[in-house]
C-alpha cells in the first residue's frame, strides 16, 4: 500500500506545574489537500471539532501538515484554542493518564491478525466514584470526534478526508476504551 499524507495536532496542559505537550497524528485517506490554503482549512475543521473532547484546561497549540511519506512540514498553523468540553462531577487525573482511541481496519497482517490504528488523549477525566474508567460525557465526545474521522471525514473545503494508517490503511470503525491508561512523559 502506498503512503498517505499527515496532519499533526499538538495540545497542551499543565504536567507537575510545568506546560506539557502531547500530539496525535492522523494520517489521510483521500487523497492530498492541493495548497497551503487547503491544508489549514483541513487543519481548522480537524481542530474545531477535536477542542469538543477537552476541558478548558486543555489547549491545541498547533496544526502541522506532511506530505505522504515524509516527516518535513508542508504547512502549519499555530492555534490558541481552549477545549470546549464541560465534564463536571469527574475527577481529573495525573498527566500521564490518557484515553485510548481504536480505529479497526479491514487489514490484517502476514500472521492474519487484525490491523488497529490508535490515538491516546490526555487531559481526561475519570468518573466519580469509579477512578479507573474514563468519564462518560467525555467518552462520548471522543467517540463523537473520532467517528467523524471514519465518515464523513473532515473537509478542507474541497474534498473529504477519512482517518487511515501510514501505508494507505482505512478506518472502518473506533472503540472508545472504558478503562482510562498512561503513557509516561519523560521527566
Amino acid at each position: 500500500m502506498a503512503a498517505t499524507p499527515s496532519v499533526k495536532i499538538t495540545k497542551s496542559f499543565t504536567w507537575r506545574g510545568q506546560p506539557r505537550h502531547f500530539s496525535n497524528r492522523y494520517h489521510l485517506i483521500g487523497g492530498t489537500p492541493a495548497d497551503t490554503s487547503h491544508w489549514i482549512t483541513l487543519m481548522d475543521a480537524i481542530t474545531a471539532a477535536e477542542k469538543a473532547i477537552y476541558p478548558s484546561t486543555c489547549t491545541i497549540i498547533a496544526g502541522t501538515a506532511y506530505a505522504a511519506g515524509s516527516d518535513v512540514p508542508v504547512a502549519s498553523k499555530t492555534y490558541s484554542l481552549a477545549g470546549t468540553g464541560v465534564f463536571s462531577g469527574g475527577v481529573i487525573p495525573p498527566g500521564e493518564v490518557a484515553a485510548l482511541v481504536r480505529f479497526a481496519t479491514a487489514a490484517r497482517t502476514a500472521k492474519n491478525h487484525p490491523v488497529y490504528l490508535f490515538n491516546y488523549y490526555h487531559a481526561v477525566f475519570s468518573g466519580a466514584g469509579t477512578p479507573d474508567t474514563l468519564m462518560p460525557a467525555q467518552k462520548s465526545a471522543m467517540a463523537t470526534y473520532a467517528g467523524t474521522w471514519v465518515t464523513p471525514g473532515f473537509s478542507d473545503g474541497t474534498s473529504s478526508y477519512t482517518r487511515g494508517g501510514p501505508n494507505g490503511v482505512s478506518a472502518t470503525g473506533v472503540v472508545i476504551a472504558d478503562n482510562l491508561t498512561h503513557r509516561d512523559f519523560p521527566h
